[in-house]
């Protein structure tokens, strides 16, 4: 562990000033946050070395081909190896030999019980700590990966026992990611915030310095903090996030209901200093990697502590249970379903990327096979992914209006750009209903109506709402 500071991360030079020197870091893990993490690092003169096990993903990286969608991120990608500040191997031990901080960014997923599975950052800080006994001088193990608070000692009592005997110096900071998928490079470039747990000024400085070409434009977007309170910083931003958007998503339903409308409704909120617009937006309820997986660790971690956070599982309970409103609106207007066939725009949970984890399309999509009904869907990017899990058991189509092809109603589940203006005339004359069910709210009620369509959005009023009483989604 950290014995003294007589060894600035910084050099004798630079340890006053926290210059932006260039700096040799080690990635564990080149999944989605440490090749993104990797990659804008060494995009301004860092010298990086990502791990990865896989040989396939090694093998696409040397390359400069970009394993996971994220747009910008393939041009970050290959000028880093052009310039030489970017390489990859199998091989913690070399990189991180080659470093002077490590950063610690495998995955976390869940477990049955909704807690993290933490073997991946066990396994990368016993090879981190045992490439650590040949080293002599100060070293930084970052916890980038989203952990709860114990994994912080835990990490640092491995290294300990690894490093016993050595004459190593190590310090574990944690420094969480808000990286948005689908906007990451933008998210990492211009942070809105930047948050860092260490103990030490020289662990402070070190971060300070590797930082700066993206912080120093504003003061106060780089903010320290103790690790443990960094690291609830992360779960806590998540909570807070799920919870806006489980709640707008109850107020639509509430609109649906007494036929108000969520677009003006959160007009009045979004001026709300208080409030503010972001994550108010009805939709299909929220999907991808983090919330949900999020809010379920931070429960068990809170259980396991022996405290109670009741308003999390019920943010949870209250997604869930909002994922399946509009297939219960679209079974109230094409009563029976079974037979008939649904047209879908959008698999992936959210436009820009192809991630289909928990994506509320998957949740409306099986519970209309479940019913009987064929699905014939189309995803500018999640066609792949979708392939898999479904494998024949829908139709996939490379053009959205081949989607329309015998079908009853369209739905849209994923806001991608292209299905913001589409031809209405072409839906009327293909939809055997005439219906489209908007589940991100994206289009004109009264173009779509005027056009001879039947729209149903997530509490919006339309010229069939209007007339409505309390019938929910569908008069």
């Amino acid at each position: 562990m950290l014995r003294s500071h007589k060894k600035s991360l910084l050099g004798d030079a630079a340890a006053c000033d926290n210059r932006p020197l260039m700096k040799r870091i080690a990635v564990i893990g080149s999944g989605y946050v440490g090749l993104v993490s990797g990659a804008m690092f060494a995009a301004v003169g860092n010298r990086v070395v990502c791990v990865d096990k896989d040989p396939s993903v090694l093998n696409a990286l040397r390359e400069g081909k970009c394993t996971i969608h994220e747009p910008g991120l393939e041009e970050v990608l290959r000028s880093a190896i052009a310039e030489e500040h970017l390489r990859f191997t199998a091989d913690t031990a070399e990189a991180v030999a080659a470093s002077d901080a490590t950063f610690i960014a495998v995955g976390t997923p869940s477990m049955e019980s909704g807690a993290y599975d933490f073997s991946y950052v066990y396994a990368a800080a016993r090879d981190i700590g045992r490439a650590l006994r040949t080293k002599s001088d100060y070293h930084l193990v970052v916890l980038k990966s989203t952990v709860t608070p114990d994994i912080y000692t835990a990490v640092t009592e491995i290294l300990r026992q690894e490093t016993e005997g050595s004459n190593v110096e190590f310090e574990v900071v944690s420094n969480p990611e808000f990286l948005a998928e689908g906007t990451a490079v933008r998210d990492f470039s211009q942070p809105s915030r930047v948050i860092v747990g260490a103990v030490s000024k020289a662990a402070r400085d070190f971060m300070e310095g590797l930082y700066a070409p993206y912080t120093r434009r504003k003061p106060g977007l780089l903010q320290f903090t103790d690790p443990k309170s960094a690291i609830v910083t992360k779960l806590a931003a998540n909570t807070f996030l799920a919870c806006r958007v489980a709640l707008v998503n109850e107020i639509a339903q509430y609109c649906d209901a007494v036929g108000a409308d969520i677009d003006q409704v959160r007009t009045g909120l979004a001026t709300d200093a208080r409030i503010g617009h972001l994550f108010l937006y009805a939709g299909p309820g929220y999907g991808g990697s983090c919330f949900g997986k999020d809010l379920r660790a931070l429960r068990e971690s809170a259980r396991d502590h022996g405290t109670e956070v009741s308003l999390i599982p019920a943010v949870e309970d209250s997604n869930n249970r909002h994922k399946l409103y509009l297939v219960r609106a679209i079974e109230r207007r094409l009563h029976p379903i079974a037979g008939k066939t649904i047209a879908v725009w959008g698999i992936a949970f959210k436009a820009r990327t192809d991630d289909i984890r928990e994506s509320p399309a998957l949740t409306v999509i099986d519970a209309l096979l479940e019913r009987g009904a064929k699905v014939q869907a189309h995803d500018p990017e999640a066609h792949k992914r979708a392939a898999d899990r479904y494998g024949d058991t829908i139709a996939l189509c490379p053009n959205k209006y081949d989607t329309l092809n015998g079908a009853h109603a369209l739905v849209i589940m994923t806001e991608w750009d292209t299905y913001k203006s589409p031809d209405l005339q072409q839906l009327k004359d293909c939809l055997l209903e005439a219906t489209v069910f908007d589940a991100r709210n994206i289009l004109d009620p009264d173009e779509v109506e005027d056009a001879g369509l039947r729209y149903v959005g997530m509490g919006r009023r339309h010229a069939e709402g209007k007339a409505a009483a309390a019938g929910g989604l569908v008069p």
